[in-house]
Order: C-alpha cells, then structure tokens, then sequence
C-alpha cells in the first residue's frame, strides 16, 4: 500500500502572492527614477533625442513581466526589473557626465590659431 499524507485545507495552505507584484512596483520605480534622474540634471532643458537611451531601462523592466516558469527565473526577473530601475536612475547623471568629458577634449585638443 502506498501511504500518503491527506492533502492540507485550503486555509491551512500559505497563499502565494501574485506574480506581477513586483514587476508592477519596478516599473513604478523605474518610471519615478527616469523622472526624477532626468530632472536633477542638466539635461532637462535639452533636446528630446537625449531621451531616447531611456528605452533600454524600459526593455529590462518589461523582461521582468514574463511570468516565471521556475523559481530561478522569478529571480532573473526581478533582477532585471531592478538592474532597469537603476540604469533609469543613473543614465541622466552619466549622460550629463559623458557629455562634459566629450566637451573639455574638444575644448582642451582644439587647434590654436
């Protein structure tokens, strides 16, 4: 005979919150992080095109809405979505940053007269 344990009441069983919990929080943070990196640099009053880097935060967020198959993949996800989070925190300050390294070269190897 085959002994097995009688399945748990489904009170008793510890519910699993829903997968898209933390995608839907990462982009919220992400979206928050864009806006507010975007409008504590220099960059604010610049031409639009600047902006457009902004997709690649915005792919990593949405790999994270795939719903997971495997435990690893849940973590991979969110992984992504919070690695996107921080690329659209930080891409202003390093797009402001680059720009005035790419302005003093030209500034300091510029021919003289």
């Amino acid at each position: 005979m085959n002994a097995t344990s009688p399945p748990k009441p489904p009170a008793a069983r510890l519910l699993a919150p829903p997968w898209w919990v933390a995608p839907a929080a990462l982009t919220v943070t992400a979206a928050l992080a864009g806006v507010w990196g975007y409008r504590s640099s220099p960059l604010a009053d610049a031409s639009a095109w600047l902006a457009m880097p902004y997709a690649v935060p915005a792919a990593l967020v949405a790999a994270s809405w795939r719903q997971p198959s495997h435990p690893h993949s849940k973590n991979r996800s969110l992984i992504l979505g919070g690695v996107g989070a921080l690329v659209a925190l930080v891409y202003a300050h390093l797009a402001t940053f680059t720009l005035y390294v790419v302005a003093f070269v030209l500034w300091a190897f510029q021919g003289g007269g």
